[in-house]
């Protein structure tokens, strides 16, 4: 059905100028319909079907010219524009008919833009004009307390600066960023806060330009993008790089008359990493950041870094209080009745960072330089071998002062420690571990101290004194951590099996220890569910020990969102068993606490009667499915440990404050991609009422 005006009856120049605006509202006139259509739904109209171009001309006879748009359009595009606008069919046909020449002659976005930053480069940025202005999200001033805010005046004393901005798709562009100010309180505010006594208030949710300095802003969505990458263990480095490559490759040309320079740095995208993460924070429990506005850049979120740390602590982990079907098992019980069982599986994994030499002492360094914390600096004078109380000498050659006392045979450790230092064998390991040390913090401006750099020692290591020669050899272990070790027998170079027989006839070489290097935390400790939802982690300072995971998993499951999990799955849970019943540990009474079934099949001796009686995953029916296999993937721990792991480049370097709030960061955006992967394997993630 027609509307009374129909195409036949309205007579249209086929060479109307798309640019003739009166022609063309002329022409929309004449039809009833589309009399009353809005400027906004014509734009729309014209965007759409030059997004449908190719669609359009595809259909048409091969006889048809490319570059003229054809007179009528394919059924399907008629349709969907037809309900796309609810309009007519009729009317459809009456409006291609009036603008196909306009469409057919569209310049593409990427021509639009490109036309648009030469323009305001030419004929803008001499008269102060940018095609980018960041202007505060209020108008009026928000502080309850002003008079302004009462009468609802809008903010007019203004202050712009010059900045630029590092976008997604299109590069670094020059802007320009406006601060109103009210003249009544003298709150200052800016594009992503205001400011009153010096303290910086976030406006609620992220905004969608990030401000990472003075002068510089981050698209949200390229900021989001750098927190992927990190999901992968791209440092903060290699963003900044990764960015400048992917920027010789674009067509536009940067504006070197522009105030400020457009490239990027390691600072700003850690910066865009650290403020997205806790507005993300801020956000998720309804407050808004609060930060100092005055001092350095570097110091500016350091407390709130710290606060969201404690919060983890005190409330854990986003998904604490998960569950799902691929961690919970709704069984039949012998009585009929359904009962659920909850697993979860915890190792560790060599990440660390740089701490005080003194054995679980949790103060932090100073600065990364150092080998001890502020309480413990006194030792810097002190010979670093163990036992050892005597005073440091200095180098008779070189005058500067020794890490070892002058009896000869710590001399000669020190020396071996040294050339070990500069070997080449050495020096590769370093690099190779050290390649993207870079990544995150040396290359930033938390290493700023003038002190010389100490080597950081990665492995266990011990001296080796022959006493017939005199000889003192470095010996460095191949295993970085000491797994679920017992209290009672560290990981010592004394207890260890080297697997080599000793000699009866020679005498054993004296094994020393000391500390010439800096020191690290030994591991992370993970805790997650078999589903893969990581519920917490804890820092090991001197070794896994089994008592040490014990209070970690009974501390992260006491908290007021947690549910106490029926089984407990850990390599060394016959250790851990054994001193749960030797301490009475009143947390895991009735808790079962098996052996990954991998670790208990193949490194588990089979003599040990009370592993393999207590802590065999097959004595439980609820840890098996109706075929009598494993319901549970218990090797979920050490799965999860390939993804963690590869941050300890990243981290090793790292402060304390930024190695918590980084690693619990990448934690969360785990397992808000794990929670999208489960909801989408149809696994009904969520979180059951508890009775806390």
């Amino acid at each position: 059905m027609s509307s009374p005006t129909s195409l036949t009856s309205i007579s249209i120049s086929s060479s109307l100028c798309a640019t003739d605006i009166s022609t063309l509202f002329a022409a929309v006139q004449h039809h009833d319909e589309l009399a009353d259509i809005s400027l906004l739904d014509l734009t729309r109209f014209i965007r759409r079907a030059y997004l449908l171009k190719d669609d359009i001309l595809q259909p048409q006879p091969h006889t048809e010219p490319v570059s003229i748009a054809p007179e009528v359009l394919p059924p399907s595009i008629t349709t969907f524009l037809s309900r796309s606008f609810n309009i007519s069919v009729d009317a459809v046909d009456c409006l291609w008919e009036i603008v196909k020449d306009l469409v057919w002659t569209l310049p593409s976005a990427a021509e639009e833009q490109a036309d648009e930053e030469a323009s305001f480069k030419t004929h803008g940025h001499p008269l102060g004009l940018t095609a980018r202005v960041l202007y505060p999200p209020v108008k009026t001033c928000i502080n309850p307390e002003c008079t302004a805010w009462q009468l609802g005046s809008l903010l007019k004393k203004e202050e712009q600066r010059c900045v630029v901005v590092f976008t997604h798709a299109s590069g670094a562009h020059p802007a320009w960023s406006i601060h109103l100010k009210c003249r009544a309180c003298n709150t200052n505010y800016h594009h992503n806060y205001s400011v009153k006594n010096k303290l910086r208030t976030y406006y609620g949710g992220i905004p969608p330009h990030i401000q990472v300095a003075e002068h510089q802003f981050v698209e949200l969505e390229l900021a989001m993008q750098w927190i992927d990458l990190m999901q992968i263990a791209v440092s903060a480095t290699n963003c900044a790089r990764l960015y400048e490559i992917a920027q010789t490759r674009s067509s536009t040309e940067r504006d070197e008359s522009w105030q400020f320079l457009s490239s990027l740095t390691t600072r700003e995208v850690w910066d865009a990493f650290v403020i997205v993460s806790l507005l993300d924070h801020e956000q998720t429990r309804g407050g808004r950041l609060q930060v100092p506005h005055d001092g350095d850049q570097k110091d500016r979120y350091t407390a709130a870094m710290c606060a969201c740390t404690e919060r983890i602590m005190t409330h854990g982990q986003e998904e604490l209080p998960h569950a799902c079907y691929g961690c919970m098992q709704v069984f039949s019980s012998p009585d009929g009745t359904l009962q659920s069982t909850e697993v979860i599986v915890t190792d560790g994994v060599t990440v660390g960072r740089p701490c005080c030499a003194i054995p679980r002492c949790k103060n932090p360094l100073t600065t990364n330089h150092r080998r001890y914390c502020l309480e413990h600096q006194n030792l810097e004078g002190v010979c670093a071998v163990e036992g050892c109380g005597r005073a440091v000498t200095s180098d008779p050659k070189t005058g500067k002062l020794r890490k070892a006392c002058n009896d000869p045979i710590h001399v000669k450790m020190e020396a071996a420690n040294a050339e070990s230092s500069r070997s080449g064998k050495s020096r590769t390991q370093r690099n190779k571990i050290a390649k993207l040390d870079d990544a995150m913090e040396s290359s930033m401006h938390d290493l700023v101290d003038e002190v010389e750099s100490i080597p950081l020692q990665d492995t266990d290591e011990w001296y080796e004194h022959e006493i017939a020669t005199g000889a003192v050899r470095l010996v460095q272990a191949s295993v970085t951590t000491s797994t679920g070790v017992s209290d009672l027998a560290p990981n010592e170079p004394s207890n260890r099996d080297t697997g080599v027989p000793a000699c009866s006839g020679k005498d054993a070489p004296v094994k020393l220890k000391a500390v010439f290097r800096r020191q690290r935390t030994n591991n992370e400790q993970l805790i997650v569910r078999p589903c893969g939802i990581i519920s917490g982690r804890g820092t090991m300072y001197h070794h896994e020990a089994v008592s040490n995971v014990l209070i970690l998993v009974e501390k992260i499951f006491s908290l007021p969102r947690a549910r106490k999990p029926q089984h407990m799955i850990y390599d060394s849970n016959c250790n851990a068993l054994r001193e749960v019943e030797s301490r009475g540990i009143e947390f895991f009474r009735g808790m079962g606490m098996c052996v990954d079934a991998f670790h208990h099949r193949t490194k588990h001796k089979a003599n040990d009667t009370f592993c393999r009686e207590r802590c065999d995953m097959r004595a439980y029916p609820e840890l098996l499915d109706t075929d009598g296999k494993f319901y549970f993937n218990s090797s979920i721990a050490e799965q999860t440990n390939v993804w963690f792991g590869s941050f300890h480049n990243i981290c090793r370097e790292m402060t304390p404050v930024k190695y918590d709030f980084f690693l619990d960061e990448m934690i969360l955006h785990r397992n808000r991609v794990t929670i999208a992967t489960l909801r989408a394997q149809g696994k009904s993630p969520h979180h059951p009422c508890t009775s806390h």
